[in-house]
């Protein structure tokens, strides 16, 4: 959440505020608004004590100003009176940069009910601010509500109250304003902040919020997607959702496509999955490229122990594996139904030939005989990996039930592609 600026709040009161002497010329020309707005009355008694008080603080003298205003405050007898004491006060906070100060004045200010509707709006934010910063989340809750009213459909207010609520453990609330705040922010033009995006995952996965986790998710992939956005939103979609074997793959294919799979367990996982399916020479391309990229190092833990023994199986597989591919190809074409030719296409998905799958994809569908949700999703994958975006679009659009979300994830990618990860950040000097 954003820190009302010191400077635009200075500006507001200084134009705000009327001279309990009477209205200079200066001050009157600042705002027509100012000038028609009713004379504040203002009691004998404080039209003693305040002047000095009020030439102190433009005169920046804080030391006279604070030494002063206890009198102003005794003095202070009508509403006037108590308002302007109040932003005495609360100016010379500022100055001082007294924060257990501004934090009264401020609530002060807000108490008397004179302050405008702008200045209210940056009072409450402020109030809002500080009770949020000391845990003291009704108030900030009911600070931000304020804010909220007075400035309806603001992006920056509606991502500050679902803040407030995540904090008060209201994760359907919070939720609901961070929908509004990116709503709000896209329908005036700008981009929505990653972390918004961020923020919504991580509510929806720390509730355990599946379909949360993975309309947030798709949301931070489609805005952001970079490789290290890419592990975020797929690792999450993972963990939250209970997928099958096949679904957990075509997952994973994706990390890999996206260059998001990161460390060894990744990798085992990975080829572990692919092995078991049928896909040698997927399996062995995993690993490999897990030890080109560092990720897998044979020397080092138990999981690359396992990962050295499935390379092994893997290799022994792959020659006499592609070497019958050619056998499986025309037996495929002419099969009563598509099942080998399906299969026939995922192994040739697995050696990343692509146009040789899509035409055994296609046969498969003209056939009949396999899901052809599966169909479609592979024959997508694909053509997204081949670079043919609207043919992989059109594709994932006919795939429902279990395969769906993946999907939908892969659409993204076809639409976006995935950028590398962002730069760390430098260390500290």
């Amino acid at each position: 959440m954003k820190l009302v600026s010191m400077t635009a709040l200075s500006l507001t009161l200084a134009l705000g505020a009327v001279a309990v002497t009477g209205a200079t010329p200066a001050v009157a020309k600042k705002s027509d608004a100012a000038a028609a707005a009713p004379a504040a009355k203002y009691s004998d008694g404080f039209r003693k004590v305040a002047p000095a008080v009020q030439d102190a603080i433009g005169k920046q003298d804080w030391a006279t100003a604070k030494a002063g205003l206890p009198g102003v405050q005794a003095a202070a007898s009508t509403d006037d009176d108590k308002y302007m004491a109040s932003v005495f006060a609360l100016q010379i906070a500022q100055g001082t940069n007294d924060q257990a100060g501004l934090s009264a004045a401020v609530d002060a200010v807000l108490a008397t009910g004179k302050a405008s509707p702008d200045l209210q709006t940056q009072l409450y934010t402020m109030q809002g601010q500080t009770a949020f910063n000391a845990g003291k989340l009704d108030a900030a809750d009911k600070a931000f509500t304020q804010v909220n009213t007075l400035k309806p459909n603001d992006p920056d207010v509606l991502i500050s109250l679902a803040a407030v609520k995540s904090r008060e453990n209201q994760a359907p609330a919070a939720l609901q304003y961070t929908d509004q705040a990116i709503a709000a922010r896209k329908a005036s033009g700008q981009a929505v902040d990653e972390d918004w995006y961020r923020r919504a995952l991580s509510i929806a996965y720390d509730g355990k919020n599946p379909q949360g986790v993975i309309k947030y998710g798709q949301q931070l992939v489609d805005a952001y997607p970079r490789a290290d956005i890419w592990r975020i939103g797929l690792q999450t979609y993972r963990d939250t959702s209970q997928l099958d074997p096949q679904v957990d793959l075509d997952t994973l294919r994706l990390m890999r496509a996206t260059n998001s799979l990161a460390g060894e367990r990744d990798y085992y996982e990975y080829a572990n999955t692919a092995l078991n399916k049928g896909y040698p020479g997927e399996a062995k391309a995993v690993i490999d490229q897990g030890m080109s990229s560092n990720m897998v190092d044979n020397k080092a833990l138990a999981t690359s122990k396992a990962l050295a023994e499935i390379k092994t199986i893997a290799g022994g597989k792959v020659a006499a594996d592609k070497a019958d591919l050619p056998v499986s190809d025309k037996k495929a074409r002419a099969a009563a139904n598509g099942n080998m030719a399906y299969q026939t296409a995922d192994a040739y998905l697995g050696y990343a030939m692509y146009p040789q799958a899509i035409e055994l994809y296609k046969i498969a569908l003209q056939k009949g005989g396999p899901d052809a949700n599966l169909v479609n999703l592979h024959m997508g994958e694909a053509q997204a990996l081949s670079g043919d975006k609207a043919g992989a679009a059109a594709s994932f659009a006919k795939v429902t039930g279990p395969s769906q979300v993946i999907a939908q994830y892969w659409t993204i990618y076809a639409n976006k592609g995935a950028a590398p990860a962002a730069a760390a950040a430098p260390a500290a000097k």
